[in-house]
């Protein structure tokens, strides 16, 4: 088994001016002061992601074709689990996260003060020159530099948001997030990361579509909703046949257990579910899609909608991984049939 250490150029939402290390797993670190940075408070910022894991080449490992996979396929491959597994865990449960650039090209313009309009068509992607970065390190960087900021949790999921030119900081809870995520069994980590999957899909269509957005949010956590059914025996009706536990009410009942229980909100779990059924079965977009904004009731209404769902999908997921973090480190210490 050999053990890996890698250093990963990445995009971030905010500039990276602290380090985070989570254990002896990961670390991110500010780039280099000579790695190209946009003039702009908004952009994507480049830093560092660094990795360490251990890595045993599978002999037998065939691709479609036949063909045996080599060792630096293999690595690659693994690289860019661990990279896609940090990134959607800091997409749910961060404000401050990973962006990547789509690789495809754009007109653009040039925004430093006092320039002209430069209208190029550029390549969207990253680099730096040869030479400027080493790929494979020995160890862990020490940078030098201070600890990134944690905010209080609360404060984050309350306000929703990033303040504009705010650098990279992560909630407080994340370090037992990540605690909580590494421990447990890998069908219970393979469930979240669709449910985050999904909804990091959910943040990038926003600015496209805020219907089909918020139907991607319920969907995200629709997909946590099966996976903790499955095998769920449904009973019917014997009159009618029709199942008793019905889609919407497991949505309800697995948000009330892992959201919260009041009645405003149960209410708004039911709308939820509803509209992103109107939305994806009979086309019914939020107001503002199709027709200009009036800011009338419904206009209100449906705004609450869209950013109520983002928040309640981080605290779900957030309560759902830590509960399921507690029955593995019960099943793994705790005595059948004692007390404590």
């Amino acid at each position: 088994m050999e053990v890996i250490f890698k250093s990963f150029i990445m995009l971030a939402n905010a500039s990276v001016k602290g380090s985070f290390k989570y254990k002896n797993l990961f670390q991110i670190i500010p780039a280099p002061d000579d790695f190209p940075r946009a003039p702009c408070l908004e952009a994507h910022h480049p830093c560092l992601l660094e990795l360490k894991y251990e890595f045993e080449f599978d002999p037998d490992l065939k691709m479609p074709d036949g063909e045996f996979v080599p060792d630096w396929i293999q690595q690659k491959d693994r690289e860019g689990k661990i990279i896609h597994e940090i990134s959607s865990l800091f997409g749910v449960y961060s404000l401050s996260n990973f962006v990547f650039p789509s690789g495809g090209h754009s007109w653009s313009i040039n925004t430093e003060d006092g320039s002209d309009l430069d209208l190029q068509w550029r390549q969207l992607s990253y680099f730096v020159e040869d030479g400027r970065h080493q790929h494979k390190i020995s160890k862990f960087t020490d940078t030098g530099c201070l600890p990134m900021e944690q905010v209080e949790t609360s404060k984050v999921y309350n306000f929703g948001a990033r303040f504009i030119g705010d650098d990279f900081s992560i909630p407080d809870f994340l370090p037992g997030i990540l605690d909580s995520y590494y421990i447990l069994e890998q069908d219970d980590r393979d469930a979240i990361l669709r449910a985050a999957s999904i909804f990091n899909s959910a943040i990038k269509i926003k600015t496209i579509s805020s219907s089909i957005s918020f139907a991607t949010f319920v969907s995200s956590i629709e997909s946590l909703v099966d996976y903790q059914y499955r095998g769920s025996k449904v009973e019917s009706c014997k009159e009618c046949n029709t199942p008793r536990y019905s889609v919407t009410r497991k949505f309800t009942d697995f948000l009330k257990r892992y959201s919260s229980d009041s009645n405003e909100l149960v209410k708004f779990y039911k709308s939820a579910y509803g509209h992103r059924s109107k939305i994806l079965h009979a086309g019914a977009l939020f107001l503002g899609e199709h027709i200009p904004l009036s800011w009338a009731e419904s206009d209100w209404s449906a705004y609450h909608m869209r950013s109520g769902i983002e928040r309640i999908c981080r605290i779900a997921f957030a309560n759902w991984l830590l509960e399921r973090a507690q029955m593995r480190r019960c099943a793994e210490f705790c005595v059948p049939g004692a007390e404590y």
